[in-house]
């Protein structure tokens, strides 16, 4: 038996008063739309029904999941027939249909089995996953006759008594495709809303005595988002759940309650995750590392044993055991290898750092190739911006850089050189050469007395 699948993505999300389209916020560092193609990505076919700002949503679509382009949003009900009028679904093949809303991200493709296995296995016209929640307010009302669903009724369109139910419709179904098809285009907009609803097709099923079923879940599973304190609780949840399973997975976390961690960060077994860090988009943490506190880590790989402490590393990657911090500042494209240490208020960029160099502390270094065991004193900078191009400096392998220096890209410092501090390089300095550029130092003995004013003599 074949089974498509569809996302309802069309929706501005008015309420979210963003300009950026509701299904593209993101959740753990993940756009939303991403969750409903994770729970129904096993499906044989599979479509996004798409409108506000189209474009912007497509490109968060993986290959296999065709867009349709709903012009006009009047409604999941005409939502659904924009698609099954479509050019994508002309060529469907499949005996049911899921569909489910774009803004629901902790759907579990568990529960996505469960419909389609009892819809399925009884031959149902349709099946929907409902749950009772605490708080209905919303949210569409399921009303029953007995056991069985006879209409969904939306909260505009609501009685008082109705509005009391607590059983609410998740907004996602798996229709038999040949009730869809022969029923759909009956629907009409006349309610409180003016749209097309789906959910009118439950009550079509009822009245002709066709079979439905109901899979009910845990309130949590369908919670959607409509606004911006719901993104913030339905994120809550599944970072709560994201940090158990690193837990549980061997790595300590000081005070999870602010810790802030992406679905897609990966951390080993030993590590320690301190207070108020932040680890975000592909950053991965090797084994036995201390990250934070007070750390932000965006796409950067940290290797084993290293430490991250009170600095924000974005782009980098340390290959081997690093000393980072505090209050150092790694930009994109900084390799460092192994035993490099990069302490308080440092900054690295766009830089190979060779094993064993130190850059203390109070330093820049940007578009700079170092070698093996190079010491960057304090307050030295690489001087790489002519104020149209980038240049890069290179320091060879046991060179000394003494405080205060600037080295002005382009120029190579040779192996085992010394820089003198408070030098400015704009030669390149030979191997095992002093550097240095100062003028002569002068003193002007008694300018202080000189300098005071005559009352005071």
């Amino acid at each position: 038996m074949k089974i498509s699948g569809v996302i309802l993505a069309a929706g501005k999300g008015t309420r979210m008063k963003s300009d950026l389209p509701k299904v593209l916020h993101s959740v753990l560092g993940k756009p939303m739309i991403t969750y409903g193609q994770n729970a129904i990505k096993h499906l044989n076919n599979k479509y996004v029904v798409v409108g506000h700002q189209s474009d912007l949503v497509i490109k968060e679509l993986a290959n296999e999941f065709k867009p349709v382009i709903q012009e006009e949003q009047l409604g999941t009900g005409h939502a659904v027939l924009t698609l099954l009028n479509s050019n994508e679904f002309k060529n469907d093949d499949s005996d049911y249909i899921v569909i489910i809303p774009g803004d629901a991200p902790l759907l579990l493709k568990e529960s996505i089995d469960t419909l389609i296995s009892e819809s399925t296995k009884r031959k149902v016209a349709l099946g929907i996953i409902t749950a009772e929640v605490t708080n209905p307010s919303g949210y569409g009302r399921i009303i029953k006759d007995g056991n069985t669903i006879s209409k969904i009724v939306e909260e505009a369109d609501s009685s008082e008594d109705e509005q009391k139910i607590n059983e609410i419709n998740s907004g996602m179904y798996c229709f038999n495709k040949n009730f869809l098809l022969e029923n759909i285009k009956t629907l009409n907009s006349n309610n409180e809303q003016n749209e097309i609803y789906l959910t009118d097709l439950i009550e079509i099923a009822f009245q002709n005595k066709l079979d439905t079923v109901i899979v009910q879940v845990s309130e949590d599973t369908i919670k959607g988002v409509n606004s911006m304190s719901q993104l913030n609780e339905v994120e809550t949840s599944l970072r709560e759940e994201l940090i158990t399973s690193h837990m549980e997975n061997g790595v300590y976390f000081q005070d999870p309650t602010s810790t802030y961690i992406d679905k897609g960060v990966v951390i080993k077994a030993g590590s320690r995750i301190m207070a108020n860090t932040h680890l975000t988009g592909t950053t991965e943490i090797h084994d036995n590392c201390v990250v934070g506190p007070n750390t932000m880590i965006n796409d950067s790989t940290i290797g084993e044993g290293s430490s991250v402490i009170f600095s924000v590393l974005d782009g980098v990657t340390i290959k081997g055991t690093g000393t980072i911090g505090p209050y150092a500042h790694l930009r994109r494209g900084s390799i460092l290898e192994e035993g490099v240490k990069v302490g308080a208020f440092a900054e690295t960029k766009n830089s190979n750092v060779g094993s064993g160099s130190k850059i203390p502390h109070l330093s820049y270094v940007g578009d700079a190739d170092l070698e093996e065991n190079v010491n960057f004193s304090a307050g030295s900078i690489t001087v790489n911006y002519d104020g149209k191009n980038k240049h890069r400096t290179e320091i060879k392998k046991d060179a000394f850089v003494g405080s205060d220096v600037m080295l002005v890209a382009p120029v190579t410092v040779g192996e085992g050189a010394m820089i003198g501090a408070g030098s400015v390089i704009t030669k390149d300095v030979p191997p095992k050469a002093l550097g240095i550029e100062r003028n002569q130092q002068k003193n002007i003995d008694g300018y202080m007395d000189r300098k005071k004013p005559k009352d005071e003599n």
